[in-house]
């Protein structure tokens, strides 16, 4: 397997430091007996101010609240993309999406090539288990799902949960409602009369509103048919938690992704959390009510993890998968420039904490930036796993020294790019690329490709409103050129060189 050169690292003005080619994870090991369980949280299309933790007077989420108090609160956590699924892929990869070819959301499925943490952390001995939303491929290679081109499953697009290395599954191929998932009171998904926000809770039974297109599947050929009633955050928690709890009483180390749906459309949230807000309008109501739905299933982990006694050695990580809805959001980027499928800082910096009691010190806010491609090399150090030995170039970095407290900031930039969307029309990825390479106090962007750039001071100017591309033009200069070859490797893994 050759190896390719990626990116490198911006620590200051004046220097440029080489991207490890691979994250070495030997350097934090913990003997088999140690192997702390692993979980993944993650919502959807939840904004950096969809929480009350970051300033938001309107949501309750005291679960997270706490979380955020007690564990570590990551306040520059990025998504590798700024839309669902090139996220998802690079949670499970450590490599940018544009690597394997998932440039948009439900564009196509994770190839069979890619090694992901799942596959890894099984062949190491964890059981392994996937709930909720997926995304990153089909279901079904004959039952059609989702928003795929055409009236029939394609074949192609196949890469479900138990072809990428999880035991156990409850998953969605895409979004469905979130309250009563399999059924809702309007027109088809994707039709014209569609509403995004109901004005009242969807139907309780199969008899009244429309069945949606989307199945929770359990394995190859395996759905769940009949009807799921409640909160689809509390449904899909409760699979979870019973995984965890089979896991706990044998004694045997675990990896799961609970990715929920919500607050990703259709947002609907039933009345026990719509109650919570009687004064805010039906639409907010709804909002609010589903990030509330999260926060509730954070409070059921957390406290079945502190019941079973396994809280102290389990990492538990969140976060969102982009920003807010460019639709439907209330502000919730705030402060930030930009929401969903822009770079912009809305578009891509999400709610972020991280706990484990037994390693990581809690109480703490850390400003030190880390994206969703970190969690392949930080998760195999953590569990004292080195990677596979073809494992292809990898982006994240391996940052379980900064939350250790051993090493004040990542060796790294991160980089990003993403289709420019289409004014026109939402879901279209026409148009330029967006660029855009991120540093601790300076970020380069561009949204002509490179035709044009513009410089931010992260660290003075969180809200990307001073452009000071011109006057720092031998930065520009340099951070442009790392960009530049980092596309370049990222061009030369989409023709499945890597491999």
């Amino acid at each position: 397997m050759k190896k390719l050169t990626t990116i490198a690292g911006i620590t200051a003005v004046t220097s440029l430091l080489p991207l490890p080619l691979l994250a070495d994870s030997s350097d934090e090991k913990s003997s088999p007996t140690q192997q702390p369980n692993i979980i993944l949280v993650m919502s959807d299309d939840q904004g950096w101010g969809d929480v009350a933790y970051n300033g938001n007077k309107t949501v309750k989420t005291p679960h997270l609240d706490t979380m955020a108090r007690e564990g570590v609160r990551l306040d520059r956590f990025y998504a590798a993309a700024p839309v669902c699924s090139p996220t998802r892929g690079s949670c499970l990869t450590g490599r940018h999406p544009y690597r394997y070819n998932i440039q948009w959301a439900g564009e196509k499925g994770l190839p069979a090539e890619e090694i992901t943490l799942a596959e890894t952390l099984r062949e190491a001995g964890y059981a392994t288990g996937h709930f909720g939303k997926w995304h990153i491929g089909q279901l079904s290679k004959t039952v059609k799902q989702t928003y795929f081109p055409g009236d029939k499953a394609d074949p192609e697009h196949y890469s479900p949960p138990w072809e990428n290395g999880y035991d156990v599954t409850f998953a969605t191929a895409a979004s469905v409602p979130t309250y009563n998932p399999y059924f809702h009171d309007s027109p088809e998904l994707g039709q014209p009369g569609y509403k995004f926000i109901m004005d009242k809770p969807v139907a309780h039974g199969s008899t009244i509103g429309v069945r949606v297109r989307e199945n929770y599947w359990t394995g190859p050929g395996q759905f769940v048919d009949e009807n799921l009633a409640g909160e689809d955050s509390e449904i899909l928690m409760s699979r979870a938690l019973q995984f965890i709890q089979n896991n706990a009483k044998e004694q045997k180390p675990f990896f799961t992704s609970i990715w929920f749906h919500s607050p990703h459309t259709p947002i609907v949230a039933g009345d026990k959390m719509r109650a919570l807000y009687p004064d805010e309008s039906i639409e907010r109501q709804h909002w609010f009510g589903c990030l509330s739905a999260i926060d509730v299933e954070i409070g059921r982990l957390r406290k079945l993890l502190k019941k079973l006694g396994i809280a102290d050695n389990t990492i538990v990580w969140f976060c969102s998968d982009n920003g807010p809805s460019y639709i439907h959001n209330h502000n919730s980027s705030r402060p930030f420039r930009g929401k969903k499928a822009t770079l912009w800082e809305g578009g891509i910096r999400v709610p972020g904490i991280v706990e484990w009691p037994a390693r990581i010190k809690g109480q703490r806010v850390i400003d030190v930036p880390m994206s969703t491609s970190d969690f392949y090399p930080t998760l195999l150090s953590a569990a004292g796993v080195p990677t596979p030995e073809k494992q292809p170039v990898i982006d994240g970095e391996n940052v379980l020294p900064i939350l250790t407290g051993q090493q004040p900031k990542r060796s790294t930039p991160i980089a990003f790019q993403a289709p420019v969307m289409n004014d026109k029309n939402v879901h279209a990825k026409k148009g330029s690329l967006q660029l855009c390479l991120q540093g601790d106090q300076y970020k380069l962007i561009s949204f002509d490709g490179g035709a044009s750039w513009q410089l931010y001071d992260l660290l003075n100017d969180k809200e990307e409103q001073n452009d000071i591309a011109q006057k720092h033009p031998e930065l520009v200069q340099k951070m442009a050129e790392t960009l530049k070859q980092w596309t370049a490797s990222c061009s030369h893994s989409a023709q499945g060189k890597d491999y």
